[in-house]
Order: structure tokens, then sequence, then C-alpha cells
């Protein structure tokens, strides 16, 4: 998505660019950090190990069977994949609605609207589907994701007008308070005896194929990835200059 999907876009429009890397930057930061805070774990390791236990007496006849997008190592909830999906799809479409409503009158009707709606439900419907039949998300997991998602876009498009305007000093300051809370959840995980790499440790014992596992995926690469991103965003302050 920040590789290929984003730098597509920001050929048709600066604009759209700017908007979608940082909303894109915020959400996934608050995804990381809630996964990081709580991990909750996946179908596929819930399923091997109440078969491993003996839990689940009456084995189902068809095998549970690994792929290589099965093999996650962050915790579940919420579903990353929902919540950014349904972002993106959301703030593509009311950027085409908004440029596209002074120029074709047929969209300004009731059908049209009603027609995006649909495309925008069924999109992020078929998003759910394909993380259920990966076994990598529960249903409420992907629900709450996509729930998670539109409660942040709504947020920061409410605010936007102030994020864009924070000046660099008030915006580096944030960035470094959320490096120390990571740090932090760290060492009181610790100090709780909860094995701050959890996740890891359920996707190597339970993933069939340990080359199927990517670090890039990890949880700690996950918030550095994301502080990183939101430093950048920082530096460029205030960013309605760009």
């Amino acid at each position: 998505m920040f590789n290929i999907i984003i730098p597509l876009c920001g050929i048709f429009s600066q604009e759209i660019l700017v908007h979608l890397f940082t909303a894109f930057t915020l959400i996934s930061t608050l995804n990381s950090f809630e996964k990081w805070i709580y991990p909750e774990t996946r179908p596929l390791w819930f399923l091997r190990e109440q078969f491993a236990n003996n839990v689940v007496v009456k084995k189902p006849a068809v095998a549970l069977e690994s792929h290589q997008l099965s093999c996650e190592m962050t915790g579940g909830l919420p579903c990353a994949h929902s919540m950014t999906f349904t972002v993106f799809v959301l703030i593509l479409a009311s950027f085409f609605f908004v440029h596209c409503w002074d120029r074709f009158a047929a969209l300004r009707s009731s059908f049209c609207r009603c027609i995006m709606y649909l495309l925008i439900i069924g999109m992020v419907v078929c998003m759910w589907l394909s993380r259920l039949y990966l076994a990598t998300e529960f249903l409420h997991q992907c629900i709450l994701g996509s729930y998670l998602g539109i409660r942040s876009l709504c947020t920061f498009e409410g605010n936007v007008k102030y994020l864009f305007s924070r000046p660099r000093r008030y915006a580096v300051s944030p960035v470094f308070f959320l490096g120390g809370l990571a740090l932090s959840v760290y060492y009181v995980k610790l100090e709780l005896n909860i094995d701050p790499h959890w996740s890891v440790r359920e996707a190597f014992k339970w993933c069939p194929e340990p080359t199927y596992l990517r670090h890039e995926v990890g949880p700690i690469f996950a918030l550095v990835r994301d502080l990183g991103n939101l430093m950048g965003l920082a530096l460029a302050s205030p960013l309605y200059k760009l």
C-alpha cells in the first residue's frame, strides 16, 4: 500500500497523495499500537492449538491448510487490512465524488450515490471474506477494524486543517512521546510476566513453513515503520505548504 498504491495515486494529484499518506500513517500507527498493547489470537493459531491440546475431539474432515498469506506475526485485533482498506476506499471515493460533482450532473442523483455506497460496502465485505478464507482474522476482528478505520477517518477529516497547520516543533514532540510509550509498554509487559513477543512465537509455533513468515510484518518492525513515517511527516510540517 505504502510502496505502490499511494505513490500511484500521487500521479493524479499531490493533494490526494498527502491526504492518503497522512491518513494511512496515523491509522496504521493506531493499529500497530493496539496490536502491540493487546495482541489477540488469530483463527489459524486458535484452531491448531485447540486440536493440539485435544480440546476439540471431533476434527473436521477437511484439513486446515496454511497459505503464505496466512502466516502473520502480529495479533489479529483489529484487522489491519480491513482498517486500511476501508480508509483507502472511503478517501478515494470522497475525492472522486467531490471532483466529479460539478462536472457531471448525473452523479448528483440519489441513485448514483446509492450505487457508490453499495460498491464501497461490497469491496469492504470482499476484504473481510478474503481474510476469513485465509484464516488470518475472525469476523469480529474484521468488522471492528473497519469500524475503527471509519471512526478514525472521521476524526482525522474533522481536524485535518489543524493537523496540517501544525509547525514542525509541535509535530515532532508527539512522535517522541509515542516512541516512549511503545518502549514503556514493552517493559511493563516484562514486569507483568507477559511475553512482548507472544504473537511472533505463536506464528513460529503454528505456521508449518517458517519461510512464509516475513519480518516486515512483525509488531516491533511495524511500530518502527509507522513511527518513522510519522517522524517524516512531522519533519515536513506544516503539511499545508506541500
